[in-house]
C-alpha cells in the first residue's frame, strides 16, 4: 500500500477522494486534518517513489563544481607536490555540512592520488598485477594532502526535490586530476597526458640548470 493510501485509511477518508497534502496537513475539499495525527498510535512505514515526469526534459538538474589546484614541481629532481586545493561546489541545500563538506575533500584526495601515485602494474607475461596491495600500490596519506578548502554556494534548487537538495556524489573528485595536471603544466611548460604524472615524465624535459 503507497504511504498516501496508508495516511488516507488511517484517518478515515475515502481512498477515492482527491487529497493534498503540503503544510503538514491533508487537505479534503473544505476539510483539513494534521498529518502527524495519522501516525498518533503508531509509525506509518510504506514504500513509495517519487515521479519526476518531464522535469529533466525541461530543466538541467546536474550539480556543478570548480576545482583549483597549486602545485609546485622541484627543478632538481622534478617532483611535484600539491600545496594548496579549492572546491567550488553547487548541489542544492546542503543539509549537513560537515558530512558534504567530507565527501568533497575525500573525493579531493582521491584525486590528487589519481592524477599523481596510483598506477596499476600488469605482468602481461605471467597475468597478475604486480602491485596488488597497498605497500606497491601508492595513495595519498595524510602527509601528502595540504591545506584543502570546500565552498558551498547557496543554491537550494525547488525542482529537485522537496528538500531542495541534489546529489554530492563525484562532484568532488571530477576535474581534480585535470586541475592538477593543468597546474603541473602551468609551473613546467610540460604537458602529462598521461596519469600518473611522475618524475620520469617530468625530469627529462625540464630546463637543464
Amino acid at each position: 500500500m503507497k504511504l498516501r493510501d496508508m495516511v488516507l485509511e488511517k484517518l478515515g477518508i475515502s481512498l477515492n477522494v482527491d487529497a493534498r497534502f503540503s503544510d503538514g496537513m491533508v487537505h479534503v475539499r473544505d476539510e483539513q486534518f494534521p498529518l502527524e495525527s495519522a501516525a498518533a498510535d503508531k509509525p506509518l512505514v510504506a514504500e513509495d517513489l517519487i515521479e519526476f515526469g518531464a522535469l529533466g526534459k525541461k530543466f538541467q538538474q546536474s550539480t556543478f563544481g570548480a576545482h583549483f589546484v597549486e602545485v609546485a614541481v622541484n627543478v632538481v629532481t622534478g617532483e611535484p607536490r600539491v600545496r594548496r586545493m579549492l572546491a567550488i561546489c553547487a548541489s542544492g541545500r546542503i543539509l549537513n555540512p560537515m558530512s558534504a563538506r567530507s565527501q568533497v575533500i575525500g573525493a579531493m584526495t582521491m584525486g590528487v592520488g589519481s592524477a599523481l601515485t596510483e598506477a596499476l602494474s600488469v605482468d602481461a607475461a605471467r597475468g597478475y598485477f604486480v602491485n596488488h596491495d597497498l605497500a606497491g600500490y601508492e595513495v595519498p596519506v595524510h602527509a601528502d594532502i595540504p591545506d584543502q578548502e570546500v565552498i558551498f554556494l547557496d543554491d537550494p534548487d525547488p525542482l529537485s526535490s522537496p528538500m531542495k537538495a541534489k546529489g554530492i556524489a563525484e562532484l568532488g573528485i571530477c576535474g581534480v586530476a585535470a586541475a592538477v595536471a593543468n597546474a603541473v603544466y602551468n609551473a613546467t611548460g610540460i604537458r602529462v597526458r598521461d596519469f600518473p604524472i611522475t618524475v620520469d615524465k617530468l625530469l627529462p624535459h625540464l630546463p637543464e640548470l
